[in-house]
């Protein structure tokens, strides 16, 4: 298996890995849209004897603090497996290598709405500890499941006090 950067060649195999996943075609749909707004940050694929079993994307994000202050990183969201590929460490792998590379550009941060259990042990944690929330997630529904991750060194932190973190609009389709 090879993880390595998503060309125009693999968008059809990302879009099957993406349907056979999700229950529904919203995140496909979503990748697309992000693809057309520029706004796909980092997109990679694992592929397998030349087909297209796993990918990520991660895509710009802003918070903006109570002073309206604003900080920029990005939100890691799809990411999928074919169901026959799970339970591999595809997913993982692509998450790594992902976050990785997001290192060596100098991203501060990323963000994502998942599993604590699952998204933790790459050193995502809730992102109320940091007085971050969700700007989708208003009544804080889902505070458990909205993470952050510091990627470097640097204060991630765009002012003191509470931070909405807004999504591409694209998201609001999901």
């Amino acid at each position: 298996m090879q993880i390595r950067s998503c060309d125009p060649g693999d968008h059809a195999g990302v879009d099957a890995v993406l349907k056979a996943a999700f229950p529904t075609p919203a995140e496909a749909q979503l990748v697309v849209t992000l693809r057309a707004a520029d706004a796909d940050t980092l997109e990679l694929v694992a592929e397998d004897h030349g087909r297209v079993v796993g990918a990520v994307m991660f895509s710009p994000v802003t918070a903006i603090a109570a002073n309206g202050s604003q900080a920029y990183g990005v939100g890691l969201a799809p990411v999928a497996v074919t169901p026959e590929h799970q339970k591999r460490g595809i997913g993982e792998a692509l998450i790594n290598a992902g976050l990785d590379y997001l290192r060596t550009l100098g991203v501060p941060w990323c963000v994502v709405l998942g599993d604590p259990g699952y998204y933790s042990r790459f050193g995502f944690a809730p992102a109320a500890q940091m007085d971050w929330y969700w700007s989708g997630d208003p009544e804080g529904e889902h505070a458990d499941a909205f993470q952050r991750l510091a990627l470097g060194d640097r204060p991630a932190d765009p002012a003191a006090g509470p931070c909405r973190v807004h999504y591409h609009p694209a998201f609001d389709t999901v």
